[in-house]
């Protein structure tokens, strides 16, 4: 099967079923698409292969084909390790522990919208304002830059069809120019003014990789957490046992969440390049080979997950691969977890939510996300 995670086709409607036929005929599979490369996709070798950095290199990209490099997930330790800690700065306990009631007060105001709408779309609504207000607070970028997130993000991946994603980022990049430009004029206590004194290797950071970090943090700080909201309203939507469930017994929440992320991964696909020849089951790779790692398909693996396709709240999903394995591990899990919780504490205090229309899907977006476009849903009978 020559797969091709970029084809115009690829989507919500076949990607469960195409990873299901490569677990089951070839769960190491070739592609000859965009020059050839491997994929993995069964759980056990997706998790030992993101585990093993020292064979499965990030250094060449992540995505194929690649598409340049981005702050911090493009890299190998030691720099890696570096980079990495100026997004860690940013995400540590006590942070995010200050930002809960930020997180419940934001929610509970997109929800009020919602009920007074009666009928609204649940990613325009809730979905994209609450990562983008977080992200305001959490870095510090201006309200008018983050106004413009979703749209230039958005608009990256449908150019991405026809040049390269990192030339169809340059909108991005030119606004984390112009809020790097506007701190250094004004310097305020927020996480981007700390940046600009930022240190790599005892050396100052340069402006290349500021606007690589800062524009790191707007992409993936809300494109994946959009998807994961988008799924829990949709899987209470569609599954009136799984609400009620989550009405009867609060305390399920927490693992209601980790099972909303493994079955409908917000992040499906990431690539690694083989620094060695590795045997994979039994398929021997060569070094320099391009290797997919199919987090989706992973986190659906009957051999881990036993009827992974359905939303199971008893079967305890700790573990997935939501938020990736290994040092390259989402260094923003503990927000989109904290997101993800106080939203269902907050609808199970309102009228059932119910979907209120077909929703819309994503197709692959840049070769790794799948989520909603649209979500129609409301609030109550």
């Amino acid at each position: 099967m020559d797969f091709d995670h970029h084809a115009a086709d690829m989507g919500e409607h076949n990607i469960w079923e195409t990873y299901a036929e490569l677990r089951s005929r070839c769960p190491v599979a070739h592609s000859k698409s965009h020059g050839g490369f491997w994929i993995l996709t069964r759980y056990e070798d997706v998790i030992a292969a993101a585990r093993d950095h020292r064979t499965f290199s990030s250094a060449n990209g992540v995505r194929v084909p690649e598409v340049g490099h981005s702050i911090p997930i493009d890299f190998d330790p030691p720099i890696h390790t570096a980079y990495r800690a100026l997004f860690t700065s940013a995400f540590t306990p006590e942070k995010i522990t200050g930002l809960g009631p930020l997180v419940r007060k934001t929610i509970k105001q997109l929800l009020g919208d919602l009920a007074e709408a009666k009928s609204a779309d649940f990613v325009d609504t809730v979905a994209a304002p609450l990562p983008l207000r977080v992200l305001s607070e959490l870095i510090g970028y201006s309200e008018s830059t983050v106004s413009q997130f979703r749209e230039l993000t958005q608009a990256s991946f449908d150019e991405a069809a026809t040049r390269p994603l990192h030339e169809a980022r340059n909108p991005l990049r030119d606004l984390m120019a112009e809020e790097i430009a506007a701190r250094r004029a004004d310097p305020k206590p927020d996480y981007i003014t700390t940046l600009l004194s930022a240190e790599i290797d005892g050396r100052p950071i340069t402006d290349e990789e500021l606007i690589s970090t800062l524009t790191t943090f707007a992409i993936a700080g809300h494109e994946t957490t959009v998807n994961a909201l988008c799924n829990v309203a949709y899987l209470l939507g569609s599954s009136p046992d799984l609400q009620e469930q989550i009405r009867n017994d609060p305390a399920i929440i927490p693992r209601f969440v980790e099972e909303s992320l493994r079955q409908h991964s917000p992040a499906h696909l990431f690539a690694r390049t083989t620094t060695r020849e590795v045997q994979v089951r039994d398929v021997v790779i060569p070094a320099g080979e391009s290797v997919l790692l199919a987090y989706g398909s992973a986190n659906r693996d009957e051999e881990k997950y036993p009827g992974g396709a359905e939303a199971d709240v008893s079967r305890g999903a700790r573990g997935h691969l939501a938020f990736g394995a290994g040092i390259h591990q989402c260094v923003g899990a503990p927000i989109a977890r904290t997101e993800l919780r106080i939203l269902l504490e907050e609808l199970r205090e309102l009228p059932r939510i119910r979907l209120d229309g077909a929703p819309e899907y994503t197709g692959l977006e840049g070769g790794a996300n799948l989520g909603f476009r649209r979500l129609p849903v409301r609030l109550g009978d």
